[in-house]
């Protein structure tokens, strides 16, 4: 298999003007569609496409659009250009553009691409019609280049599916199969120009010419251009060896086998014939990425590589995450076949030179997208030759986001931990959508999105990923008016409050970003989702009982039912105080959008909703005995963390119960808890009432964490942990910007600026977050007599206020300073 092409400069993504764009756009293309004729259609397949022609002088430019079902990498003349297509669904289908023309040469040059389908087995992020390919120039001179019968295309054998890593692991993973390789079937050297014959591969064919969306008579993959950045590549160091077992004997009980860690990094390695090796490495950190074994000889070897977050101690639980005595791998594992490649002329010993070894031709395994680990064990077995491990080579894959944000406490160095792992998990869970997590199921769901993109505008402040994860809601919903749950899928889902939280989403970004076209283009899709749970309001005026997976949080008080299979659902029966306060809060959202937009009428309706909902969440949800609101009407033994966070938020608390209630949500242990998920919403409540301060402790959850020797944030604590990292968790990169200094939008589009701090006794720290206009820089120094000295920078042209203690200061452009 080919290595990837580096430095970064090679993976050229061309953007096309707007004009081209549209031009492209409006009209159907001359490309066609095409597959293997000898490779199946809709289930699993690895296809290779090649196309040869011959140059008399390298052109300035040859743009050329790409795409495939379900996801290809482009190379020209052996060198790896980029890959794609960018997730999506089949009405809005997207391609890549690519400029070739760095990488052609005068002769013969080559464009060649491998294509999956991965079939049934396919991610469950993945939709999917058939196995495809599509390539269309852009230049009328290179017309003859695009996909037609006369390129020539090859199903390659050397792939199956490994199947078992649900079962076998007892958990819900969905990312795709594993994979065996076999190299005595691979074609290798397919990519290139000089060392490749290809003259028995079959002509590919023809499947149907390609379509824009909005044109042609039919549906098949409506194309759009790519909104996205390539994803960043970058090269990791080496692996430490944490543990290396050696065995003679072929057949080698792995469990007992003689251990000893040299603590080393790990890299070109000797393995003798007829032996059985095991290397269990540790990166220190979880990475996506292509692991790539670069060897040659090991005729008939088998090589097994495991991945894995982290490694399982005896009584089955992950425990101390940097620990590795007593404990094992379990986890998603591929299978490469060595095949013969160059036999060898005579026996390779330890004193053989490295020199000697890479006359023989090399094969070099990897996986067709990429795999998610900390720890990384290699099982290698070898048969009647010697194998020589040339290179381990890791390279590191995420979307490109920029740390542009930062937080630095010189008093707590904690939090510099806290901020790093959170921002290690929240580049781990953004790809070309988000995704909650990358090891078992690479979805995006609303849920973790709406944090994802709130710390993606504030630490790095792109917010394309967001744009697009709001607009794929947008087109996902159904015709009842519900988004899906997570989208793009193959498997739909729906859970109602996160299509409200769809609706907070679009009010975020209009809070956010001055884009208004973009915003008011969501309206309808708003109204849609809030006029779906219109009718399930009951008498009483609260929502009870509704169709689908009313999901809230996952708690130990609302455990997975195996018969329903459904979990994480509060009581419903009678009115439900959670899902009625969600409701209200998108209502109320929406009335500000709609009246920001000049649609009155339907500010005005959501408007008697809310109120008539807020007036019947405070009359049946309140029980005046406990100080608290219920999770449902007219039943007292069901309290909840979520009812009150939400009912404070939303003001339907009797006032002078404020802070009797917020001290019960933070002291009382016999209501139900919110998980790290849902403690977000805490943090927002934490701002709004002014209290700022309580979110320091909170914090404490978080260096537990860091304690235990976590690299990124788990979805939930020990010992219920599966994901160890999941997006929501890393919301303190947004806090400690937006809640611990108090930076946030005072006004839409982020127009105004408010700086509303936490008073934290002793806590000096210098927080940096991204404006649209600039940066924002607020500097606290705290001195022992429980002072505070804040300065304020603020970018050019952009004004505020600073508010302490329920004043409000005026901020200036430039740098404002307050003593207190």
């Amino acid at each position: 298999m080919p290595k990837y092409c580096f430095p970064l400069l090679l993976l050229v993504v061309c953007f096309s003007s707007l004009n081209a764009q549209q031009d492209w756009q409006s009209r159907p293309w001359d490309a066609f569609w095409i597959n293997c004729p000898d490779a199946p259609a809709t289930e699993f397949g690895v296809v290779h496409f090649r196309r040869s022609f011959d140059l008399e002088q390298v052109p300035e430019e040859l743009p050329v659009m790409v795409s495939a079902d379900n996801r290809y990498q482009l190379y020209v003349n052996g060198t790896w250009i980029g890959e794609g297509p960018c997730r999506g669904d089949l009405l809005h289908w997207r391609y890549e553009t690519f400029e070739l023309a760095p990488y052609l040469r005068t002769g013969k040059n080559v464009i060649a691409a491998v294509v999956w389908n991965f079939g049934i087995d396919r991610p469950w992020a993945q939709q999917s019609l058939r196995t495809a390919f599509l390539l269309q120039p852009q230049l009328e001179d290179f017309a003859f280049l695009q996909t037609d019968d006369q390129w020539l295309s090859y199903h390659n054998p050397a792939y199956h599916p490994i199947t078992d890593s649900r079962e076998r692991l007892g958990t819900y993973i969905v990312v795709g199969p594993q994979l065996e390789v076999d190299g005595k079937l691979y074609p290798w050297g397919w990519e290139s120009t000089d060392s490749y014959d290809d003259s028995d591969w079959p002509a590919a064919q023809t499947i149907t010419r390609a379509n824009p969306t909005g044109t042609g008579t039919e549906f098949y993959w409506n194309l759009v251009p790519r909104q996205l950045p390539p994803l960043e590549r970058r090269e990791l160091e080496a692996p430490l060896i944490v543990a290396h077992g050696v065995n003679n004997v072929a057949e080698a009980d792995w469990q007992q086998q003689d251990f000893s860690p040299p603590k080393e990094q790990f890299g070109s390695r000797l393995i003798p014939a007829h032996s059985a090796q095991h290397f269990l490495l540790d990166y220190g950190h979880l990475t996506n990425a292509f692991f790539e074994l670069e060897l040659s000889g090991g005729k008939g070897s088998t090589i097994e590589v495991y991945y894995a977050e982290s490694l399982v101690g005896a009584d089955g639980l992950k425990g101390q995450r940097d620990a590795t005595a007593g404990k094992e791998i379990l986890g998603i594992y591929d299978r490469f076949l060595v095949g013969e490649g160059v036999s060898m002329e005579r026996s390779i010993d330890q004193s053989a030179r490295e020199e000697d070894l890479r006359e023989y031709q090399t094969q070099t395994f990897s996986t067709l997208w990429f795999r998610t680990a900390r720890f990384v064990e290699l099982r290698i077995r070898t048969s009647d030759e010697p194998l020589y491990l040339q290179d381990w080579r890791t390279t590191e894959v995420s979307y490109p986001f920029e740390e542009r944000a930062s937080f630095q406490a010189p008093t707590d160095p904690d939090l510099t931990d806290i901020w790093n792992i959170g921002w290690r998990t929240a580049r781990l869970c953004a790809q070309d959508t988000y995704v909650d997590c990358p090891y078992y199921e690479q979805l995006q769901y609303v849920g973790d999105t709406r944090i994802q993109a709130l710390i993606s505008l504030y630490v790095s402040g792109d917010d394309r990923l967001m744009r697009k994860a709001i607009e794929a809601y947008d087109q996902s919903r159904v015709s009842d008016g519900l988004t899906m749950s997570r989208y793009p899928t193959q498997n739909g889902q729906i859970i109602p409050p996160y299509s409200l939280y769809w609706v907070e989403m679009v009010g975020d970004y209009w809070w956010h970003r001055p884009d208004q076209a973009f915003v008011k283009n969501r309206l309808a899709g708003v109204r849609a989702v809030l006029d779906w749970f219109e009718p399930y309001l009951l008498e009483n005026g609260l929502l009870g009982p509704m169709p689908y997976w009313n999901f809230v949080d996952w708690t130990p008080q609302w455990p997975w039912d195996p018969e329903l299979r459904i979990g994480g659902v509060p009581q419903l029966e009678g009115g439900s105080s959670i899902i009625s306060l969600q409701y209200l809060g998108a209502l109320r959202t929406a009335i500000q959008l709609h009246e920001h937009f000049g649609e009155t009428y339907h500010a005005n309706r959501y408007r008697a909703i809310a109120e008539r909902l807020a007036t019947a969440v405070s009359g049946y949800c309140w029980d005046e005995q406990r100080g608290l609101l219920r999770d449902v009407a007219e039943n007292d033994q069901a309290f909840s963390q979520h009812a009150n966070i939400l009912g404070l938020l939303e003001g339907v608390v009797p006032p002078e119960q404020g802070e009797a209630v917020l001290r019960k949500i933070l002291e009382a242990e016999d209501i139900t808890q919110a998980s790290f998920y849902f403690r977000f919403y805490l943090m927002q409540l934490f701002f709004e009432l002014e209290r700022g301060e309580l979110y320091y402790p909170q914090l404490n959850a978080w260096r537990a964490l860091v304690e235990q020797g976590f690299s990124t944030f788990p979805e939930t604590p020990d010992p219920a942990t599966r994901s160890d990292c999941h997006a929501w968790s890393a919301s303190p990169n947004y806090d400690l910007l937006a809640t611990l200094a108090g930076i946030r939008p005072d006004a839409a589009g982020y127009t105004s600026v408010l700086v509303q701090p936490a008073r934290v006794s002793s806590l000096s720290y210098t927080a940096e977050t991204v404006h649209p206009e600039g940066m924002i820089r607020v500097v606290c120094q705290a001195n022992r007599e429980n002072r505070f000295t804040y300065t304020v920078n603020l970018p050019t042209g952009v004004s505020g206020r600073f508010r302490w203690q329920g004043e409000n200061h005026p901020l200036q452009p430039g740098e404002n300073k307050f003593d207190f």
